[in-house]
């Protein structure tokens, strides 16, 4: 805070038992928070989210990188940490556990997202980051995810997936499969930017 009395100038710094209290008092200010967005994106669709993501919370400072650029003791230079990865074989990428593991400090805030085509195989994914961010003492205030298009997989592989199934499944899954084509699409990201809003 500036105050000036005179020909005096006084800078104050104001004590915060909070997290909370600091955030108000930026809004307050009219302050931008300083956020980063790191992700690992196999197929394209987590990295869309973060785009959406970063759409969303323009008004603040918002850095968005890719978990390959992205430098663990830099973590800390942030008030909030948004962090994604998409989920393969019920399991978040193993770079996305790695920067958590040699984050020595973390922001404040943390929030996950994730995008998966499993119907249920995905809840567990951040099961150690999670861990370590209570090692650390980072505060987890949301998670989100949407389903996402199988991009990559060869044709020729699915068929062969489906063919091993009994009649009934088989039709379950070509539908799982249409259903899936395109997602995220643009009712996901709107609904990415809609979680985004409430983080802050």
């Amino acid at each position: 805070m500036l105050n000036i009395i005179g020909d005096l100038i006084i800078f104050s710094i104001p004590n915060f038992d909070t997290y909370k209290e600091l955030e108000d008092c930026l809004k307050r200010e009219g302050k931008a928070m300083k956020i980063l967005i790191t992700y690992f994106s196999q197929t394209g669709n987590t990295e869309r989210v973060a785009k959406s993501f970063k759409e969303a919370l323009a008004e603040h400072e918002v850095d968005i990188n890719p978990i390959a650029q992205q430098k663990p003791d830099e973590l800390s230079d942030y008030d909030f940490l948004i962090l994604g990865s998409g989920i393969y074989a019920g399991k978040i990428h193993k770079s996305v556990e790695n920067l958590i593991k040699k984050a020595e400090r973390l922001p404040p805030k943390v929030a996950l997202f994730n995008t998966h085509s499993s119907i249920s195989a995905y809840q567990h994914g951040f099961k150690r980051v999670k861990q370590r961010l209570e090692v650390l003492g980072a505060e987890l205030i949301g998670e989100w995810d949407c389903r996402g298009e199988n991009i990559g997989v060869p044709e020729q592989i699915i068929e062969q997936r489906l063919a091993n199934l009994p009649p009934d499944e088989r039709k379950k899954a070509e539908e799982d499969i249409e259903e899936l084509k395109g997602r995220p699409n643009a009712e996901d990201l709107e609904n990415a930017k809609t979680f985004a809003k409430s983080l802050l």
